[in-house]
This record gives structure tokens, C-alpha cells and sequence, in this order.
């Protein structure tokens, strides 16, 4: 490269670098947005553009897990900015702490650079609203609660333990008098596909629930251990009982625990489950391999395979749900469309070729389906629509 084109590359990462801080900080005109995908769409400039995004939201992940976006207000300024006097600006994305969202292709963003055929996108025939708290229990007699955000209050009774809706909406089971083993006493808290919920256990230990889960628990522990079974992803922060250790099992696995915080994701349309611990230590047991696991590591294994493998975890990544987000991190087309699935409970179909294409970013969970998927369009790879709770993805057409 002579000394001409360092300079011409110079200046250009210059100018591309000025863009996107002003797309940050939100001050960013007309023009000049046009002019940033201008830069986004040229495969000679894409590089820079994915660095600039990728190191950006290395640092705003954590800050979005507090703030809430005012969905109306960004799509509004997407679809039809209002023009002021003097500077026209986007307000994108508006977090307390101006930490932003970005939505990014991974292996396609070369689609951008060529030219798009001017297609409306698949019709929103409808609205789809996001998950809540929604469960069934089923006590050991075989009778169910339908549980949802309006019901409060005592529940039912087992034995020595009365079971409860507290203020938090959380299923509290408390011990009245002096503790009984009812270890026979099994009860199951299950959610469906758009719901979640949280539950205190005797021993105090707390569990919570994503979409398309269940917990299977007695009523109250054992002298000797306590222990539960789970399917789906549930996130547990475990009492300290050194007489008694705390067990989940799923499957052909195990986890042994004192008093921790940790996440199990075991879905069984998922190729592979994850154990993630934040805090304490576990024992990890299957097919008679044990292996110990220290916080900010990640199990990652599957039910009919002995291997296994410990990486760092992406405590954000892992916790989203809980926090009632949306955290893809080159997340494939398919994997996100799952998530969806459970927490919308949709169905979801592909219009012809099913896009290659992967997301890098933060969503609310709060948010009705059809902000989420407008979100995923502005990626300018792929269009949806919405029709009788079903989600049709189609990527989009390009010009020959």
C-alpha cells in the first residue's frame, strides 16, 4: 500500500469511526445516517463496521440489563423520522444510560452491498404479546392450580407446609410447626411455552422458571438431601445446608450443590444443555463422571453423550431471560427463532430459502413479537410477518 491509499484508508476509518460515535451517542443527522450504510453496505468497509459494533456492545451489554427501551419512540423515528429545525435527528434506541441495541448480520452482511428489490415486507396480520407469569402446579394428590398473575394468597396446604402466593408473585411453601419429611409428597411447577414463574421451596432455596420448564420437588426435603428434577432452564439460588446437599437431576445427570447460584439450560429440542454457575461451586455428575465447576464457568454436555466441556461462560448471555431480555451473541437465525417460539409461543415457518444469518444484540422481552421481529428486519437481510401465531421468515430478494 503506498503512501496515498494509507492515507485514503486512514480517512476513511476516520470518518467511519466519527459515524458510528455519532450514531451512539444518538446525534446522528439524516445525512449522515444514510451516509453510515453507505459504509455498511460496502464490503470493503464491512470489516470496520462489524469491529466498531462488536467492541461497542462488549461494553453496553451489562449497562442493558437495567434500562428499558421506548419501542414507540424508536420505530417511530425508523419509519418516519420527524424533522426539526436546524439538525434532524434519530433517536434509535433510548436507554437511561444511552447504552444501545444493536441488531447486526453475521456470516451475511454482504447481502447489504447489493442492490434490494423494493418488496414489502411479509403482512403483520396480527400481534403476538410477550410471555408472563403463567403455571400450572400439581400437588402430590394429582389436583392442579392454574396459576397467573392475578392469583394471591394461600394456595393449598401438604402436610406441615401451607403453600402461597406472596407480593413478589413468587410460590412460597412454607413449614408450619415443626418441619415433617414429606419427601413423598411430590409436587410439579410447570410453564408453558409464554410463561414463567418462581417458586421458594421449604428449605428457602429459590428457583425461577423460563417458558416451556418444570421443577419436580417435594413438598418438604428429607432429613438426608434435598432433591429436585428439572426440565427446560431454571435458575437456582440454593439455602446453605451443609447436612444436606442440594441435587438437581436431568436425565442422566447431576448436580450436586451446598448453598450456590447457578443456571441449567435443558431443553430437549436444544442439541446440547448448559450448566452455569455464578457463585459457590457444584458438583457435576453424569454416567459417573464428576467434574467440580468454579464460578463464571460453563458446562456444556448432552444427554446421550459422556463428553463433556467446561468454557467460560457469558454470564449475560446465560441470564438474559431472567432479566428479561433478549441476548444474542452470533446467534444463528435458528436458534433465535426458538427462543421466540418458547417465550411467544408461536409457530414459525421459512418462505423459500431459509437465510444464513446470524444476530448480535439486545432485545426486551417485554416487548410484543412484532417489535422484536422489526428489530431483526432492520438487519436488512430478512422480512416477516405474523398471521394466526404463526411467524413467517423470508429472506429478502435481491435485484439481479
Amino acid at each position: 500500500m503506498d503512501k496515498q491509499e494509507h492515507q485514503m484508508t486512514l480517512g476513511t476509518n476516520n470518518r467511519l469511526a466519527e459515524l458510528f460515535q455519532k450514531y451512539v451517542d444518538k446525534s446522528i443527522t439524516e445525512e449522515e445516517y444514510a451516509e453510515l450504510f453507505v459504509y455498511i453496505r460496502n464490503p470493503e468497509t464491512k470489516e470496520q463496521v462489524l469491529a466498531f459494533m462488536d467492541e461497542h456492545n462488549k461494553k453496553v451489554q451489562s449497562d442493558a440489563l437495567v434500562h428499558e427501551i421506548d419501542w414507540d419512540g424508536m420505530y417511530q423515528n425508523i419509519t418516519s423520522p420527524k424533522k426539526s429545525v436546524g439538525r434532524k435527528r434519530y433517536a434509535f434506541w433510548k436507554y437511561a444510560a444511552a447504552a444501545v441495541v444493536f441488531l447486526t448480520v453475521g456470516a451475511t452482511i454482504y447481502y447489504a452491498s447489493q442492490p434490494v428489490v423494493n418488496k414489502k415486507p411479509l403482512a403483520y396480520h396480527n400481534d403476538v404479546l410477550p410471555g408472563g407469569d403463567k403455571a400450572t402446579l400439581t400437588l402430590a394428590d394429582g389436583s392442579q392450580i392454574a396459576l397467573s398473575q392475578n392469583s394471591t394468597g394461600q394456595l393449598a396446604t401438604q402436610g406441615d407446609i401451607a403453600i402461597h402466593r406472596d407480593a413478589k408473585g413468587q410460590i412460597v411453601y412454607m413449614v408450619k410447626g415443626n418441619e415433617q419429611d414429606d419427601s413423598e409428597k411430590i409436587n410439579t411447577l410447570s410453564t408453558p411455552a409464554g410463561g414463567k414463574f418462581s417458586v421458594v421451596l421449604s428449605d428457602g432455596s429459590k428457583v425461577w422458571l423460563n417458558a416451556s420448564s418444570s421443577i419436580r420437588f417435594p413438598a418438604a426435603f428429607s432429613k438426608q438431601a434435598r432433591r429436585v428434577e428439572i426440565k427446560g432452564e431454571a435458575y437456582f439460588e440454593i439455602e446453605k445446608d451443609a447436612a444436606r446437599p442440594f441435587y438437581v437431576n436431568n436425565g442422566s445427570s447431576e448436580i450436586k450443590v451446598l448453598g450456590t447460584h447457578f443456571n441449567v439450560m435443558a431443553y430437549p429440542d436444544e442439541y446440547r444443555s448448559e450448566l452455569t454457575l455464578l457463585e459457590g461451586s457444584v458438583q457435576f455428575t453424569k454416567n459417573g463422571h464428576s467434574e467440580l465447576l468454579k464460578p463464571g464457568k460453563q458446562i456444556l454436555f448432552t444427554e446421550n453423550d459422556n463428553e463433556t466441556k467446561q468454557v467460560n461462560a457469558n454470564i449475560e448471555e446465560v441470564m438474559a431471560w431472567k432479566n428479561d431480555l433478549f441476548v444474542f451473541n452470533n446467534t444463528n437465525i435458528d436458534e433465535v427463532m426458538k427462543e421466540l417460539v418458547r417465550w411467544y409461543d408461536v409457530k414459525v415457518k421459512f418462505e423459500g430459502e431459509k437465510p444464513d444469518i446470524s444476530f448480535t444484540g439486545v432485545i426486551p422481552r417485554n416487548a410484543n413479537v412484532s417489535k422484536v421481529l422489526k428489530a431483526l428486519e432492520l438487519t436488512g437481510d430478512v422480512v416477516f410477518g405474523i398471521e394466526n401465531n404463526v411467524v413467517t421468515c423470508e429472506r429478502k430478494k435481491m435485484a439481479k
